[in-house]
């Protein structure tokens, strides 16, 4: 993976030439033309209201980078990335927050919440969606001055237990992969579960709060993670990517978790990381068949079904 040299305050800063013809490119700037592409795939790509963003939303969140770039020293940068073929047809994308995590040992150095990926549906199957993960690993290194250490990548998946039946079908039909297949398909990739209710905030004042998600993370080789990496994660998260800007403590969603995560961390506990796996292999494709639980975290404990 070969990166062009950065010309400053340019989109070119941040362009990567892959095999095969292949090319990222990403911005970190809210008017980049990227960002208009970008959006018109993910239109297609998500569809349940409550989990959209809208355009004005995206240019929000790149807005709060210092400047063009990140923030120096860099402490947190917000991404807009694109994958095309040599053609220039659009294959994926991917936005996502990287935030410098304070020194905590057995832990990554960054934290990446990614917002959204997406590979369109005619070139799935190609492994496109594991060179996204691994696209979004490098430049979040390099967007907080190269830091040393593969990062955690944090990722909202959809709860076929807390989801409805219409929401359920809605999603399958346009997103073109059954929900439970999804979470297999990450789990493939390394994803696990992280053993928290969590809720995301809304999005807007026209949108509600989200609580039909289990929240996964990629890339922590032990079976847990301290509360303290986690509150400091959503913490970035839920103030740049989320309320765009507002404090997450004026948002009763987010300062409930927050002081949860507060209080836990001084306490200095661990919070597991599931491997749900055998929950998915309980949830047939006949939703009849499916256990009587409240969730996916549920059933991965063993609380019922």
């Amino acid at each position: 993976m070969q990166v062009d040299q950065p010309i400053p305050d340019s989109d070119e800063a941040w362009v990567l030439g892959l095999e095969g013809g292949l090319r990222v490119s990403a911005t970190t700037r809210a008017l980049s033309p990227i960002v208009d592409r970008f959006f018109e795939a993910y239109e297609r790509a998500f569809v349940l209201p409550d989990e959209k963003e809208d355009i004005e939303g995206f240019r929000a969140c790149l807005g709060m980078n210092a400047g063009n770039t990140c923030s120096d020293p860099p402490s947190h940068c917000e991404m807009i990335a694109v994958l095309e073929d040599n053609d220039g047809t659009l294959l994926g994308g991917a936005n996502f927050l990287a935030t410098a995590i304070q020194p905590l040992t057995g832990h990554p150095p960054t934290a990446v919440a990614l917002n959204y990926l997406f590979v369109d549906q005619s070139v799935r199957g190609r492994g496109y969606a594991r060179l996204l993960l691994s696209v979004v690993a490098q430049l979040s290194s390099r967007a907080l001055g190269d830091r040393a250490g593969s990062p955690a990548i944090f990722i909202e998946q959809n709860d076929p237990l807390r989801m409805t039946e219409a929401e359920y079908a809605q999603d399958n039909e346009r997103g073109g992969t059954d929900q439970v297949e999804r979470l297999r398909l990450w789990q493939h990739l390394g994803a696990r579960a992280v053993d928290f209710d969590y809720v995301q905030p809304a999005l807007s004042a026209d949108q509600a709060a989200e609580d039909a998600l289990v929240y996964s993370v990629l890339g922590f080789s032990g079976p847990q993670m301290s509360a303290r990496f986690l509150h400091d994660h959503l913490r970035s998260f839920f103030q740049i990517s989320v309320l765009k800007g507002r404090d997450p403590t004026s948002d009763p969603i987010a300062s409930a978790q927050l002081e949860d995560l507060r209080v836990r961390a001084e306490a200095g506990e661990m919070i597991d990381l599931l491997n749900i796996g055998p929950a998915l292999d309980k949830l047939s494709s006949d939703r009849t068949n499916w256990p009587q639980c409240d969730s996916i975290l549920a059933l991965a404990r063993g609380d019922c079904g």
